[in-house]
């Protein structure tokens, strides 16, 4: 079953992991609307006690979605366009480069890998994790599959 190919075009699926920025996902969603999306918000289950889930579900519109959905459950609509993984956590960009998708926005994300679909990633973290050898290799992997990066800081950006 296919997660992405709205009717509108205007669906941006928004993913956030438990990294510094996770707070104010709040006022992404806000700017992001404030740009012409329809954001529908994923978030890793360890990234909910950064921010008030009820309140971003309320910002958004739409339910927001921490899990995969088991077989014979319908598809999450709406379907998306575009996703975004914003901040984006060392764990998070490791699986998938891996094509590991065990929760709602790795899942989604080696989806829109697979199926062409515009995917950024705004990688968070200290530098002591992006020194990690694997994550130069996940960066250049994800990379060369289409995946943008906007870096905010700098200093976690390999050398690549």
């Amino acid at each position: 079953m296919v997660s992405f190919g709205s009717t509108d075009g205007n669906v941006l699926y928004l993913g956030v992991c438990a990294v510094p920025g996770a707070e104010r996902i709040v006022d992404r969603v806000k700017a992001e609307q404030a740009a012409g999306w329809d954001v529908c918000l994923l978030a890793t289950k360890r990234a909910l006690h950064w921010f008030d889930p009820d309140e971003a579900s309320a910002a958004t519109g739409h339910e927001l979605q921490t899990r995969m959905r088991i077989y014979g459950e319908p598809l999450f609509e709406p379907l998306g366009d575009k996703m975004v993984i914003a901040p984006a956590g060392f764990n998070t960009i490791n699986k998938i480069a891996l094509g590991l998708a065990d929760d709602m926005v790795s899942g989604l994300a080696c989806e829109a890998i697979a199926r062409g679909v515009s995917l950024t990633i705004e990688p968070q973290m200290s530098d002591g994790f992006s020194n990690h050898p694997i994550f130069a290799e996940s960066i250049s992997r994800l990379s060369n599959a289409g995946v943008q990066f906007i870096w905010h800081d700098e200093a976690i950006r390999p050398d690549l």
